[in-house]
């Protein structure tokens, strides 16, 4: 078991050691962040610093460049003549040579300068070459056009690509294997009237870009490198010119790819990185372990850390001191009730002081001293109370016996009760098995009354039903009658259409007659014309014979009309004799039918209603026998309940009895009981 004074010092030491540990990584979190933020200013402003420089550098270049490029434009005042003129260019050409000098003395690193002009039209080898020679610059032969083929990159490149493009361009930086010197060239085409001139170039010495990008240091190893517009290394202190970065560092490849992530710094595997882009397209980049940017926060977790274990060991040795202080009083205090728990109350040295201390410990002593009082005071009550308790128990003893004898005398009273309520129980039960007989009379005649309710009822569906049949075939003979009716009206109506047919037929005669008149006169005329009219006597004997056989058309119409006349008014007929004998002999019929379906049915609900009337009075009879029978019953119950309670009484007067038995045993038990509880008392030391 551990002490009190270890817990308290293992608590204080874990508290103290959550809270510095909690300090401290709040603290190692702000510092790393405001370290972090510092160094990546840092190197932000370095890297802008020295692009800045480098940039400075190029613009030199290219303001040298463009007020060459200037000068020969304006040198050029009769761009006719120039394209026709070797004289001219010659003159043109001189006048350009001061200011060519002039110009590669004064820009830095400068190692060519040179205008060349259009070969389509100009002598291959015209134009300034200036070269520098020693601390100056000399004037050489231009290189000849017509030794190289336009698509030779490697010879003419530096004149082809910048015209091709139509703007001013920064050649990538290549050896020049004749002065073995690494160069850089800005080239710059000129334009008159949109036609092509030349171009005018630089080549610079590279090592002056180069001196500036590996001068730049970074922490204890950070440093610079610089790439072309296409992410390839042009100065690095590891890898050649040329190689692509994404081959010896895919990560700063993707930051490079990225335009959004310039002048940021990033983190590329285990080095920070930053770069900024130069104004002619190249990528000045700084990059150094991203360690050595968190050197100083390493070294600030070390002393937090030398600072919490300080504390800690302070704080243990303040808790080690604190606990025995506590520890103390209490190991008295715990003293205090090994004696409760051994039965001694007798006063302690030292309770005064420990109850007058004025915290915990002192209010857990006056605890102690209270209970030590009560148990006092119940073991003096104890003692009292076995003295009172012995004088009862002879007095419960003497009742006991007393009462042992009054139910001796219940019980046998109580048994001769049971037995007569018993045979009462008897004669009850046989009145209520004749109820039920009579109920079972009862529920007979009532199912046979349900059996004629229920043949009642069917008779009186069978007369709906017959009645329903009835009212449809009226109705559905009247239907008949009507359509029958509608439709004999319509053939009486249609019939009318054979005396227009007659009309029809005496038209048509009518034509027929004038028809043959015309014939018998084209006849006539036929014959008067002679020879002319034989066609014509040919056609009007066709026209009499057509009239003759419409003649006889119209007699067989006349003929068939009257046929259909007859049999339309013999149907007429027979229609209106059919339907005097619905509408005198059916429909009546229907009518008597249906009277004698509706008095079947009220006969049949007459008959319903008495049956109902009698379900009711055997149905009030069950109701009232069941009644009794239940009376009967719950007195047959009252009875049973009676005779077993009076039972039950007996044996529990017996078992009284035997209770008082067991009284009497336990009154002496107690009596030996109290002995041992004054053998007890007497052993506490008060």
């Amino acid at each position: 078991m551990k002490s009190l004074t270890t817990k308290i010092i293992a608590l204080v030491t874990v508290s103290t050691l959550l809270l510095s540990l909690l300090i401290g990584v709040q603290s190692i979190g702000m510092f790393r962040g405001t370290s972090d933020r510092q160094a990546s200013e840092n190197m932000i402003l370095m890297a802008d610093l020295n692009a800045k420089d480098i940039d400075l550098t190029l613009y030199t270049i290219e303001q040298s460049v463009n007020s060459l490029s200037q000068m020969t434009v304006a040198a050029i005042t009769d761009f006719s003549k120039f394209k026709t003129s070797d004289s001219y260019v010659d003159e043109c050409t001189a006048a350009l040579e001061a200011a060519a000098f002039t110009l590669a003395r004064n820009t830095q690193g400068a190692m060519t300068v040179y205008v060349r002009y259009n070969p389509a039209f100009t002598d291959p080898t015209s134009g300034i070459f200036l070269s520098r020679s020693g601390d100056d610059f000399e004037e050489l032969v231009p290189t000849d056009f017509s030794m190289y083929d336009p698509d030779d990159a490697a010879h003419v490149g530096w004149y082809y690509t910048p015209v091709n493009a139509g703007e001013p361009i920064w050649m990538d930086p290549y050896l020049n294997e004749n002065i073995n010197v690494y160069m850089i060239s800005y080239v710059v085409p000129i334009y008159i009237n949109g036609e092509s001139v030349g171009i005018v170039g630089m080549d610079i010495d590279f090592s002056v870009i180069q001196d500036m990008v590996n001068s730049v240091t970074l922490y204890d190893s950070g440093y610079a490198y610089l790439t072309n517009a296409s992410d390839s290394l042009i100065v690095h202190r590891d890898y050649e010119s040329g190689t692509a970065l994404s081959q010896v560092d895919s990560a700063a490849a993707a930051l490079l790819a990225d335009a959004d992530k310039a002048n940021t710094v990033e983190r590329a595997g285990s080095q920070a990185l930053v770069y900024t882009p130069l104004h002619n397209g190249m990528k000045l980049v700084l990059t150094a372990p991203r360690s050595e940017l968190l050197a100083s926060t390493s070294a600030m977790i070390v002393k937090i850390a030398i600072a919490i274990a300080v504390v800690l060991v302070l704080v243990i040795a303040a808790a080690s001191f604190a606990g025995n202080r506590m520890a103390k009083p209490l190991r008295k205090i715990t003293r205090i009730i090994q004696n409760t728990a051994a039965f001694n109350f007798q006063s302690t040295e030292g309770g005064d002081k420990l109850c007058g201390m004025r915290d915990e410990i002192g209010e857990m002593a006056r605890a102690v001293r209270q209970m030590r009082g009560e148990l006092r005071n119940i073991i003096n009550v104890i003692s009292d109370s076995c003295g009172s308790l012995n004088g009862n128990i002879d007095n419960l003893l003497q009742a006991s016996a007393h009462v042992n004898d009054m139910t001796e005398n219940n019980s046998a009273v109580t048994q001769e009760l049971s037995a007569a309520m018993m045979q009462t129980s008897d004669g009850t039960e046989k009145i209520r098995e004749t109820i039920l007989r009579l109920q079972q009379s009862a529920q007979s005649i009532r199912e046979l009354s349900q059996e004629n309710r229920q043949v009642s009822q069917e008779l009186m569906s069978g007369a709906e039903s017959l009645s329903g049949t009835t009212s449809e075939a009226t109705r559905q003979t009247q239907d008949m009658y009507e359509r029958v009716k509608k439709d004999t009206d319509e053939a009486i109506e249609h019939s009318k259409a054979v005396s227009q047919i007659n009309q029809l037929t005496e038209a048509i005669a009518g034509i027929s007659e004038q028809t043959n008149l015309l014939a018998l006169n084209a006849s006539i005329e036929a014959a008067r014309a002679g020879e002319a009219g034989k066609g014509f006597s040919v056609v009007a004997t066709e026209i009499s014979a057509l009239a003759n056989q419409t003649n006889q058309t119209v007699e067989n119409i006349n003929s068939t009309v009257e046929e259909v006349y007859t049999a339309v008014s013999d149907m007429v007929k027979c229609l209106d004799t059919m339907m005097d004998f619905i509408n005198k002999k059916i429909l009546p019929d229907y009518d008597k039918f249906n009277s004698v379906g509706r008095k079947y049915q009220e006969d049949t609900a007459a008959m319903e209603e008495s049956m109902n009337q009698m379900d009711l009075s055997i149905q009030d009879l069950a109701e009232a026998l069941e009644q009794i029978s239940g009376t009967v019953g719950d007195i047959n119950d009252m009875v049973r309940e009676s005779s077993e309670g009076v039972h039950r009484i007996a044996e529990d007067t017996t078992g009284m009895a035997e209770e008082t038995g067991n009284n009497s045993r336990l009154a002496v038990q107690s009596k030996d009981t109290i002995r041992e509880l004054f053998s007890v008392v007497g052993q506490f030391k008060m």
